[in-house]
């Protein structure tokens, strides 16, 4: 499934998947003269990688649509992990050839974000979250989410998860934090300005706490939890 469509709608016939891929953490490695090993320095990100599909259609009915398909950016869903997603753009040119009488094969790279999401989650909105009073949630993933979160209020707020403070600014009605884009936003207009923050909030694996200070009616939560 890419974009919402079904490869078989296309009588697309899949002859290799991809494999598992963990992704690669991202960091340095220096070396230092007149000390033993490496210095290793550990960003806390993880690098994109390419997932590779072989396919193969018989006949050259609806190629064309293929082709306008198999383009862009958009969800992946693998018959491999039916019940994972990944967020994937097309990364290469797909040659159409003839290697057998009227069966055309190609090759389709998919370069992916370094995680997966939950279908179910992502279609139902089942994780998400409408907090009224400080609580503690448990990371539902196996890496750090960023989350997407909506503070109802009004004044100056401080938002505190874990041990990590973010102080919102003369807040009218309501404000959303957008950590995954690192964007604060009100409807569709910008509000950064009334963000005061160094980083963006984020839940780690295992329990995080949630709590504020000012006037807040409730605060809505997109956990977007994530796996490896």
């Amino acid at each position: 499934m890419f974009k919402g469509k079904n490869s078989k709608d296309y009588g697309i016939l899949i002859s290799a998947m991809p494999d598992m891929v963990k992704p690669k953490r991202r960091g340095d490695e220096v070396t230092i003269p007149g000390r033993n090993g490496v210095l290793t320095t550990d960003e806390g990100c993880y690098e994109g990688y390419t997932l590779s599909v072989e396919c193969g259609k018989r006949g050259t009915e609806q190629l064309g649509d293929i082709v306008t398909w198999l383009d862009g950016s958009g969800d992946l869903i693998l018959s491999t992990e039916p019940d994972k997603l990944y967020r994937a753009r097309i990364s290469n040119a797909i040659a159409i050839s003839d290697v057998i009488y009227l069966y055309n094969s190609f090759l389709v790279q998919f370069q992916v974000f370094p995680f997966k999401y939950s279908v179910n989650a992502i279609r139902s909105h089942a994780d998400d979250l409408t907090l009224t009073a400080p609580t503690s949630i448990k990371n539902k993933g196996t890496v750090y989410a960023q989350p997407t979160i909506t503070v109802y209020g009004s004044g100056n707020i401080t938002l505190t998860i874990n041990d990590r403070s973010f102080v919102l600014l003369s807040i009218d009605k309501s404000i959303t934090i957008d950590s995954e884009r690192m964007e604060v936003y009100k409807g569709a207009v910008n509000a950064n300005n009334k963000y005061a923050a160094m980083d963006f909030p984020r839940f780690e694996v295992g329990m995080n706490t949630i709590r504020w200070m000012g006037r807040v009616e409730k605060v809505e939560i997109v956990p977007n939890w994530r796996f490896l």
